[in-house]
């Protein structure tokens, strides 16, 4: 009986293998069937989620260009006459542009086909006032780039766009339009806004170099910016002839004609606009008063002393005839009182030359005293240097001088800056005027009790 189990299990053994072996063998084949169909389901699955993704995409497509097409949207811009349209045009002020819209004509029916509702918008600043004409079945509109004086916001744009960033010659700028009380129309245009014209402004500054040079010269080699008067008489060290001092109120009111007049032609060559206004008249006003007033003081203080010299001379010519006369009757007398024989009325004589001798030692004295008042004249001041001479006077530097000629330097800094960052001459209030034309007549108010010279 054990025999029969041993050979039994010698026999079970291999075939348990076996079986074994044949069961994991058709498991793997069953797996790998499974994965392969996974495999292709998982594929067919993404497919048909490319199918469904493409034609949603198509979908969208479609609904985003029929949207397009009733979208109210700026596509491009030309200027007139142009037989181009391009991504970005040259304009300027003066300039005649003409503007395409998507669906402009179903647009204008909202509105009434009222195109003065219709703004122009340049670099996000609504250009009001410029009311468009319309071509091209409604599709177009056509716009004159130009200042509107009389129209404050159309005129505060125009000052936003071209003072807006740095000063270049052009910059880039978008350009779009809208409705009143509405927001503006989507654009992706965009122009060259030319801010300045560059040959024109070279040709402005050749010019104005030129002028200031040539008044440099001037002011060096003439009388244009001294003080009125006679001139000096004397030589300096150089052995040259000495110059009359510089005058203050006549520089100030140069620097201020030049500052003006750059400030004036620079703003109408970007602006196209008259920049004058009633700031710069009463800085004009107040500089040139205060050189007239300097002038006519000391035009008077002159005249005065003149006429001083004038009545001294005739004092002292009176006296030397005087003198010359009391001289020869006295010779006359001491002839008479040393004739032989003595004459009968010698002390009438005596008496007589000693009356004659003590009105020639009074006249004497008179004319020492006219002489001194003669030498003792003012006599012109003479030209140290430009800043001593328009910071002093008869007694040295001065601060009132000063203080003119310090408010002169601020308010042209800021009439400057404010010219370059802003394109228009500032408007000082009537408070700083008042205190410019304070200084000015104290300035002339110091000048009444120097002598002139």
């Amino acid at each position: 009986m054990q025999r029969y189990t041993v050979m039994i299990q010698r026999i079970a053994k291999p075939l348990f293998v076996s079986l074994l072996l044949l069961i994991c063998s058709i498991a793997s084949i069953t797996c790998k069937t499974t994965a392969g169909e996974n495999t292709a389901t998982a594929a067919q699955v993404a497919t048909a989620a490319k199918k469904q993704t493409d034609k949603e995409k198509a979908v969208a497509d479609s609904l985003a260009k029929a949207k397009a097409d009733t979208l109210l949207k700026v596509t491009s811009i030309s200027l007139l006459n142009s037989d181009t349209s391009k991504d970005k045009v040259k304009v300027e002020i003066f300039h005649t542009i003409r503007i395409t819209v998507n669906n402009l004509d179903k647009e204008l029916e909202k509105h009434d086909n009222d195109l003065s509702k219709i703004i122009l918008y340049i670099d996000g600043n609504a250009v009001s006032g410029l009311h468009p004409t319309s071509s091209d079945g409604g599709k177009t509109l056509q716009f004159d780039l130009k200042r509107l004086p009389d129209n404050t916001d159309n005129t505060d744009a125009w000052k936003a766009i071209l003072s807006r960033g740095p000063r270049n010659w052009e910059r880039t700028v978008p350009i779009t339009i809208g409705f009143e009380k509405e927001r503006p129309i989507p654009s992706t245009v965009k122009a060259e806004l030319t801010v300045v014209n560059r040959d024109w402004f070279k040709v402005f500054c050749a010019v104005f170099v030129f002028a200031i040079i040539l008044f440099c010269w001037l002011a060096w080699k003439s009388d244009i910016i001294r003080d009125t008067g006679p001139k000096p008489n004397t030589l300096n060290d150089k052995g040259m002839a000495d110059r009359k001092p510089y005058s203050l109120a006549r520089t100030q009111m140069a620097a201020w004609f030049f500052v003006i007049i750059i400030s004036y032609v620079f703003i109408w060559m970007v602006m196209k606009d008259h920049a004058l206004n009633a700031s710069v008249l009463g800085l004009m006003g107040i500089s040139t008063a205060t050189a007239l007033g300097s002038a006519v003081l000391d035009s008077s203080k002159r005249s005065d002393q003149a006429n001083q010299l004038l009545i001294l001379e005739k004092k002292k010519n009176t006296n030397d005839i005087e003198s010359h006369s009391l001289k020869s009757a006295i010779n006359s007398l001491v002839a008479n009182i040393a004739a032989t024989p003595a004459p009968t009325n010698i002390e009438e004589l005596k008496t007589e030359l000693a009356s004659k001798q003590a009105d020639l030692s009074a006249k004497e004295k008179e004319i020492l005293l006219i002489n001194e008042k003669l030498n003792d004249a003012p006599k012109p001041l003479v030209s140290k240097n430009f800043i001593s001479d328009i910071l002093s006077d008869d007694e040295g530097i001065s601060f009132h001088r000063f203080q003119i000629f310090t408010w002169t330097i601020v308010l042209m800094d800021v009439f400057i800056w404010s010219v370059y960052h802003f394109l228009s001459m500032p408007e000082f209030d009537a408070t700083l005027l008042g205190l410019m034309g304070i200084s000015g007549g104290t300035y002339i108010g110091f000048k009444l009790p120097n002598q002139q010279g």
